[in-house]
């Protein structure tokens, strides 16, 4: 049973990746038939099932697998010598049943409709409109970090619990303005200390559709990954769009705190690119935030710093080829590219 099990899988391989061609090529038809009409039913079936549990199952699942895996692996490899055919047979007929589960499960919301595409905007922007949006989230930065401390000098300390932040923050739909999603669970991830050292933030569980968070990052940046995942978590794939709707959503909260994280989040972004292209500029734009804005960048750095090791070149490497394979051809820069899209939406449909 177990062979025609596999003899299937393998027949199935062709047709899953017409599926995906198919899918890469009509993003308006993967748009209406998979993102918007099959895609929420199987998100609200793993909501269902995976909301009830407090803990993240997809951290657990994953090292079942990973302890099966290795187990199943060493076995075969034991006698691979034997019957080599049958271990090259086994192992890519369970390749390929995972990859049908990623993509019915959540994976084809790669090939979707861009969110440029659905606002009619460009992504394309010129240094004279990076610069005014720089200035935009300095101004809107400073403004709530004087909301939020007594000094310019001091940084920003959350007052509420990272579990309050877990439970309460929701994302705005980013084509419907009015409505804010009731989205999943965000957990705290099960390994959020390896997660530190691969350099990682968050995560989502494309198996049980589950948004994860490194839980021992600081707090503001803890917001904006939940809100990122959380993006994922409804279908967008893409991560320059996800960080899209992280930010937007953030700015659009009505706790300060959020808003700020949200602000600040983006004004990295923005002083990064601006940094390519015109340091000089952006170095002096930089002189305008507030001493205490600098202090909760380097909160950030620092953490990242204490779990720096010669081995996050190579998680890093492996996400890049990840993102690459489905279809974000910039890689782990991609997410960088939310600042097109930042700056046409602000520019052509609500104004900073």
């Amino acid at each position: 049973m177990l062979k025609r099990a596999n003899l299937t899988l393998w027949l199935s391989a062709l047709p899953l990746w017409l599926l995906v061609q198919y899918a890469k090529e009509n993003p308006s038809f993967t748009e209406q038939y998979y993102s918007q009409f099959l895609y929420p039913w199987v998100f609200k079936l793993h909501q269902w099932v995976f909301d009830l549990l407090p803990f993240s199952y997809g951290d657990v699942l994953y090292l079942v697998f990973i302890l099966f895996g290795v187990r199943l692996i060493k076995n075969k490899i034991k006698h691979w010598w034997i019957k080599p055919w049958s271990f090259i047979y086994d192992s890519v007929a369970g390749i390929i049943l995972v990859l049908w589960i990623f993509h019915l499960s959540w994976g084809f919301n790669y090939y979707r409709e861009s969110l440029s595409e659905q606002y009619n905007i460009s992504t394309k922007y010129s240094e004279d409109e990076l610069t005014h949006g720089l200035n935009q989230l300095i101004k809107k930065a400073n403004e709530l970090h004087k909301e939020l401390v007594s000094s310019d000098s001091l940084p920003v300390k959350a007052t509420n619990s990272k579990s309050f932040f877990l439970n309460n923050t929701r994302v705005h739909h980013p084509t419907q303005p009015a409505m804010t999603i009731e989205s999943s669970k965000v957990k705290k991830s099960l390994f959020s200390l390896p997660l530190s050292y691969m350099g990682y933030a968050g995560y989502l569980n494309p198996l049980t559709l589950e948004s994860q968070v490194n839980s021992k990052m600081p707090t503001l940046n803890l917001v904006t990954t939940l809100l990122h995942e959380t993006a994922h978590q409804m279908g967008y794939a893409s991560e320059k769009e996800a960080n899209f709707i992280a930010y937007r959503s953030a700015i659009k909260n009505d706790n300060p705190f959020i808003r700020y994280a949200g602000y600040t989040f983006a004004l990295r972004y923005f002083y990064s690119e601006l940094s390519k292209a015109n340091e000089p500029k952006a170095d002096e734009l930089a002189k305008k935030i507030n001493p205490g804005v600098l202090k909760n960048f380097r909160e950030a750095t620092e953490f990242w710093e204490k779990y720096d090791n010669p081995f996050e070149v190579i998680f890093d490497k492996t996400y890049d080829t990840y993102l690459k394979a489905n279809g974000q051809s910039s890689g782990i820069k991609s997410y960088n590219k939310m600042v097109g899209l930042v700056i046409n939406y602000h520019e052509h449909i609500e104004a900073f």
